[in-house]
C-alpha cells in the first residue's frame, strides 16, 4: 500500500457535512459521544497504520488508570488532542501555519488570551508533556455536568480559520461516507463502508472483518492494533 498521506487529508476536508471551529462549537459531539468516535477512527485506522509509524487518529484508553486521549495529526505538523479526565473534557490544538500560531513572534508566545479562562480543574491537562502547549493555537474544554462547549474570550485576527480549528476539529464529524473515502484516499486502498458502519455503530468487529480491510496484514497483527485501541473484537 502506497500512502497519500498529507493529500488525503486535506483532500478529505471537502468532503465533511459539517463545519466546526471554536467560535461555531454547536455542532461538537458530547465528550462521551466524542470519546466513542475517536476510539472507532482509531481502530479502524489502526488496522492500516500497521505497516506506517505515528497514526492520524490515535486512541489511548489508558493514558493514566481513569484517563483517556484521543489524538489527530495530519503529518504535516497540525495535531489535536483531546483529554478526558474525571473533571471534563479538554481539547488542544495547534495549526502550525495560522495566523495564530506561537511562531508568528520571535520567541514565540501563545496568542493572547488564549489559556486565561481554561478552568483550573484542567490543571492536568495544561501540564501534560505530551501535548506540546507551547505549541497551542486553540483550546475548547467542557466540564462534566455541563451542556456545552466553552473557549476563552479572544480577539481573534481576520481569515477563514486562523486558529486552524475548523480544520482540525471537522476530522472528528465525519461520517460514515467521509471516514471510508478519506481511508481510501490515505492508503490507496478499497474501503468497504459497510465495515465502517459497523464500527461506527461501535460493534464488535470480527477478524474476518478486520482481514476485509487489510488483507496483507497477519491476524495477530491485526487484532492486536485494535486490541491497544480497547475497541471491542468480536
Amino acid at each position: 500500500m502506497s500512502r497519500q498521506h498529507a493529500i488525503g487529508y486535506r483532500y478529505i476536508i471537502t468532503k465533511s457535512i459539517v463545519m466546526i471551529s471554536t467560535r461555531n462549537l454547536a455542532e461538537l459531539p458530547s465528550p462521551a459521544d466524542l470519546r466513542l468516535r475517536m476510539q472507532e477512527m482509531a481502530a479502524l485506522t489502526a488496522v492500516f497504520d500497521i505497516e506506517y509509524g505515528e497514526p492520524n487518529f490515535a486512541y489511548y484508553p489508558m493514558w493514566t488508570k481513569h484517563q483517556q486521549v484521543g489524538a489527530v495529526k495530519n503529518g504535516s505538523g497540525d495535531e489535536l488532542f483531546v483529554h478526558f479526565t474525571s473533571a471534563g473534557c479538554f481539547i488542544k490544538g495547534f495549526g502550525h501555519e495560522t495566523a495564530m500560531t506561537p511562531h508568528r513572534t520571535h520567541p514565540p508566545a501563545l496568542w493572547p488570551k488564549l489559556l486565561d479562562n481554561v478552568p483550573i480543574d484542567f490543571q492536568s491537562s495544561l501540564n501534560e508533556p505530551a501535548f506540546d502547549m507551547p505549541n497551542t493555537t486553540f483550546v475548547v474544554w467542557r466540564l462534566s455536568g455541563e451542556a456545552q462547549w466553552e473557549t476563552g474570550d479572544i480577539d481573534y485576527p481576520e481569515g477563514k480559520d486562523p486558529d486552524g480549528s475548523t480544520e482540525l476539529l471537522s476530522r472528528l464529524l465525519l461520517g460514515v461516507d467521509g471516514f471510508a473515502e478519506w481511508l481510501a484516499c490515505n492508503y490507496n486502498v478499497e474501503v468497504d463502508t459497510l465495515i465502517v458502519a459497523h464500527v461506527f455503530g461501535h460493534k464488535p468487529v470480527s477478524v474476518a472483518q478486520l482481514q476485509q480491510l487489510n488483507e496483507d496484514a497477519p491476524v495477530h497483527r491485526l487484532r492486536s492494533a485494535v486490541e491497544q485501541t480497547a475497541y471491542p473484537l468480536a
